[in-house]
């Protein structure tokens, strides 16, 4: 079931690697094209696929047992060739459905996985769960090298320009705080992207100018936790429009009521993957434009 709302709104090791470039500070691009951000609906977790005219990519697949919804999301959207996996952190609830997405991709003609993205962890931090190891083994499975990211990047994605935004500190507690989080500039519109990233690094990629620009739609981070999308993020980032990807009745009660009353002094509209099932944004020459699809 489709419901559309209209809000009109001002390669790696495949031989097809583009060296990045960088974003200066308040420097926004504008790119023409029609650009669709799909939320994902993978019940407690994150989970989101952009399409461009002619990129697409993947950040995060959900728990370990979505990645089947992911493939089959996947085959409903029609994507084929993956140009970027980003795994934000390598929690479960965000790399846990990709080992099923790899192993589809390696046995199947039906998708091509071009190029991984996940954070450059200190050693101390690297997980050595069955779930991140399995991670690795599709990367492997597919032939790919995984590129860490350490410094700020920008990929042209055609008719929109992501700039990847690595973790800045070296001993944060939680593994979120160690999430890639993105701008994405298409048109006339911005879309933040957080991960699982708390306010400890909020601040820090605050502090370090690489948060430094509005942006009309914000994915919340961390599911909507009180711990994330803090004052001075909303502050500088003012969206008008809050993603919020959780599950329904989750146990740990995202999202929470003072991170919801936060988004709500700043945002026209929150959308919650609970609520709304999987949420699509849509944006070209009329606007942006809402649809869910249940």
């Amino acid at each position: 079931m489709f419901i559309i709302i209209i809000a009109g709104i001002n390669h790696f090791f495949d031989g097809e690697f583009e060296f990045p470039s960088f974003l200066g500070e308040n420097n926004q691009k504008t790119v023409d094209g029609e650009v669709s951000v799909y939320f994902l609906d993978v019940d407690q977790g994150d989970s989101i696929l952009i399409v461009t005219e002619e990129k697409t990519v993947l950040i995060d697949a959900g728990e370990r047992d979505q990645g089947e919804n992911v493939i089959a999301d996947l085959q409903k959207y029609d994507v084929s060739t993956i140009d970027y996996i980003i795994a934000t952190h390598p929690h479960s609830d965000h790399i846990g459905g990709f080992p099923d997405v790899f192993s589809y991709a390696a046995e199947s003609d039906n998708l091509n996985i071009k190029n991984v993205i996940m954070p450059d962890l200190p050693d101390s931090k690297v997980p050595t769960t069955r779930t991140y190891e399995k991670f690795l083994d599709g990367i492997e499975a597919n032939n790919i090298s995984p590129q860490f990211l350490d410094s700020t990047m920008e990929i042209d994605l055609g008719s929109a320009v992501i700039t990847l935004l690595p973790p800045q500190g070296t001993d944060y507690s939680s593994l979120n705080d160690y999430s890639i989080c993105a701008y994405l500039d298409c048109k006339d519109t911005t879309f933040f992207f957080t991960g699982d990233a708390e306010k400890e690094e909020e601040e820090d990629l605050i502090e370090a100018g690489l948060i430094n620009r509005k942006a009309d739609i914000l994915k919340a981070g961390h599911h909507g936790s009180r711990t994330s999308s803090s004052e001075s993020l909303l502050e500088i980032i003012s969206p008008k429009y809050a993603v919020i990807s959780c599950g329904t009745d989750n146990s740990y009660g995202h999202p929470h009521k003072e991170a919801v009353s936060r988004l709500e002094n700043y945002c026209d509209k929150i959308y919650r993957t609970d609520l709304e099932g999987t949420i699509i944004c849509t944006v070209n020459q009329d606007g942006v434009e809402w649809s869910f699809d249940k």
